[in-house]
């Protein structure tokens, strides 16, 4: 009912008059300054309906965007903001990098760029759990089976083996996991020595996982400014512990020691075993420290699944009775799972699809499409746009919804070029690409000197989505959803290849209108690929 409403109920109280009453008034003295931007200003009960005119709105917008000057001015717009450090990824090594790990990738470098659009100091980390009973595990029934190391594909086969280690746990006798977990402590022990054959081993094995994490990041796009491992701060949360037990903010219990917050409901949070072991949560505590000191973080945001919700309370929680004064500025985005269409995936169970198994089924789709063009494109772009296509396929897939909901992971949807997806996207930039290619090659050319001959419904209603870009940007990045800036970009293709469906281009009715139009055209692209970089996504000029 207007291109902006302003619900006036809001103003009511404070005003002591009646919402319709006060649009009222705001409707005549808007009109009655015969500004050269409202259009109409109409009062439909308590809301105050505006309608902007499209030429003023084009000739601001138009050249901004095509100059690339209107995202980027957000940062001066919004002034100096704090450091953030955005943490996430954080896979374990010796386990499978599989299709469920993407959502955690694509979540937290989109909500970096977000960040950093807004004018944030970011730094990228990662977190990578190199130690642990699950590593041990792995070890012990390589070396139990006395299994050969394969010459390539390392990382993928310590996955198998650490599901394999799990079965043989499950099918043992209870005489023989007693055995079986002596063993497997042992080889912990060994590790965590730091010195012998299995600690050497330890360290080759763990390097294979870190070369196919880092091979997967650089396909994906995915950049990380530090690297943190769990094994780099085990010494250090002993040593947390004994400093805030001495200070009276941990106490023992049980034989344990930790923080009691029963009263908050939630729980008691254990910081050390009664073995003398340290928890997940008392690494965490030393990682914010160092996050704090060492690199002098005011927010600290941890991209996580949700099934670890409540051991970020807890560890926030700790942080502030510790004295922490950035534990208010820590915020965990907590996202949905990744299940395939027949349930849940489990690196324990091995029902998952692996990356490299990801990146194969990828590749053999989109082949599908590009075959038509080999022998008429250069080999090396096919490849190119088959790379971009397949990450951005994954890239949207993985954040388009709310990151509080699970999402099914289908292939075949995906990679449609039609409806929500990440190739709709981009196909759309593409085919905008290739109107203005046809132009150039009929010396027509854009023109910004008629941009007030955009006034058709579909121009207008395109004019507005370009214009809401940056405040959406803003919203995503505020609220830590980048899915809100994926259903803009989506409702800005389908408005505009409306426009093309309605509107001829190339063969417009005069000169100063097909003029205009291209020029709409050329700002559209430059919108889209904006908001896409946001995404991670680098779109194909030809498809």
């Amino acid at each position: 009912m207007g291109d902006y409403a302003l619900p006036c109920f809001r103003l009511a109280k404070e005003l002591r008059r009646k919402p319709p009453e006060i649009a009222q008034q705001l409707s005549e003295a808007l009109l009655a300054q015969n500004s050269p931007w409202i259009e109409q200003a109409q009062v439909a009960g308590a809301f105050l309906n505006i309608h902007v005119v499209p030429g003023t709105l084009a000739q601001k917008l138009v050249p901004a965007l095509r100059q690339d000057a209107h995202v980027s001015k957000l940062p001066a717009f919004l002034g100096k903001q704090p450091k953030v450090m955005i943490e996430y990824s954080q896979p374990n090594t010796h386990k499978v990098f599989h299709v469920g790990h993407m959502r955690n990738v694509a979540l937290g470098d989109s909500l970096g760029r977000l960040y950093e659009a807004c004018g944030y100091p970011v730094i990228m980390a990662n977190y990578i759990g190199d130690e642990g009973a699950h590593i041990a595990k792995c070890l012990w029934y390589i070396e139990k089976q006395g299994a050969k190391v394969p010459s390539e594909g390392r990382g993928v086969w310590l996955g198998d083996m650490y599901v394999g280690a799990d079965k043989a746990l499950e099918a043992a006798t209870p005489e023989e996991l007693v055995q079986f977990q002596k063993e497997i402590s042992l080889v912990l022990r060994d590790i965590e020595s730091k010195a012998g054959p299995r600690y050497d081993f330890w360290r080759e094995s763990r390097q294979w996982s870190l070369d196919d994490f880092n091979d997967i990041y650089q396909w994906i796009g995915a950049r990380f400014d530090h690297v943190f491992c769990e094994s780099e701060v085990s010494e250090e949360s002993q040593k947390i512990v004994d400093e805030f037990l001495a200070k009276g903010v941990f106490v023992a219990s049980d034989g344990a020691i930790g923080l009691d917050l029963k009263e908050e409901k939630l729980g008691f949070v254990i910081v050390r075993k009664s073995d003398g072991n340290t928890t997940y949560a008392t690494k965490d505590l030393a990682l914010a420290g160092r996050k704090f000191t060492q690199f002098a973080v005011e927010k600290s945001i941890y991209v996580v699944a949700s099934e670890q919700n409540l051991h970020f309370k807890q560890v926030f929680r700790t942080l502030e009775k510790m004295g922490f004064a950035q534990a208010k500025n820590c915020f965990h985005l907590s996202y949905g799972m990744v299940v395939l269409p027949d349930g849940k995936m489990s690196s324990r169970k091995g029902n998952t699809i692996t990356f490299s198994d990801l990146r194969e089924k990828l590749s053999a789709e989109l082949d599908k499409n590009l075959e038509k063009y080999r022998g008429e494109w250069p080999e090396e772009e096919i490849d190119r746009i088959r790379q971009r296509l397949a990450v951005g396929a994954i890239r949207y897939g993985m954040i388009c919804s709310d990151p509080v909901k699970d999402i099914v992971f289908d292939l075949q949807d995906w990679l449609s070029f039609e409806g929500n997806t990440g190739p709709y996207l981009m196909y759309s930039y593409a085919r905008t690409q290739s109107i203005l290619r046809k132009a150039q090659e009929q010396n027509l050319s854009p023109s910004e000197s008629d941009l007030t001959e955009l006034r058709t419904p579909e121009e207008r209603e395109l004019l507005r989505f370009l214009n809401d870009l940056n405040p959406v940007i803003l919203a995503s990045c505020e609220q830590n959803k980048p899915s809100l800036l994926c259903h803009h970009l989506f409702d800005m293709c389908k408005v505009y290849n409306r426009l093309l469906a309605n509107n001829s281009v190339l063969r417009a009715e005069t000169e100063q209108l097909r003029g205009a139009r291209l020029a709409l055209l050329d700002a559209f692209s430059h919108a889209l690929k904006a908001g896409l970089a946001l995404l991670g996504i680098v779109p194909p000029e030809r498809m």
